[in-house]
């Protein structure tokens, strides 16, 4: 399978070259574009469309990033920055939900939340609570998730009290 995709990439891609053109464009998500050409005219032999969320791969991009974007925009209004920059920073620092608790038995120590699981709004139904796992439609956790860092950079704290939970257990 993926060596047969392969082919058909390198023969797009030939095939823009033959003709002087670049096939790259200077636009997020440009690969998807060619991946779309090659799998509506039929080039990818065997190809399946797998619907959202029920397969092994679960892309999160758009969706991840109107999240964040949605944050952003919401902690500006909410006066966590004063412009849409200060506002990302903020998000990207305390994540998506849950900004005004303050009482430190809501905390561990160094200041994490104590439900951090919860680290998106429920309104996406894309986690589980209890583990913080993006999920299938099943409920099931996702087995792999494509675009993650979509979410923004405070993803990289939750991989790490992921990581530091995982190493103590």
């Amino acid at each position: 399978g993926i060596l047969l995709y392969i082919q058909e990439m390198f023969k797009e891609f030939d095939h823009w070259n033959a003709q002087g053109q670049k096939c790259r464009f200077d636009l997020v998500g440009d690969d998807q574009s060619i991946h779309n050409h090659l799998y509506y005219n039929s080039q990818l032999k065997n190809a399946v469309s797998i619907p959202h969320r029920t397969g092994p791969i679960h892309i999160v991009g758009v969706q991840a990033d109107k999240i964040f974007r949605t944050s952003i925009r919401k902690a500006m209004e909410e006066g966590y920055g004063k412009d849409l920059h200060k506002a990302e920073d903020f998000v990207n620092r305390f994540g998506y939900m849950h900004w005004n608790e303050s009482r430190t038995d809501e905390r561990s120590t160094g200041g994490r939340r104590k439900d951090w699981r919860t680290w998106l709004p429920p309104e996406h139904n894309l986690i589980d609570p209890k583990t913080g796992f993006i999920t299938n439609l099943n409920g099931k956790p996702s087995p792999q998730v494509h675009q993650f860092d979509r979410f923004g950079l405070m993803v990289d704290a939750y991989k790490l009290v992921r990581q530091t939970e995982d190493a103590a257990n």
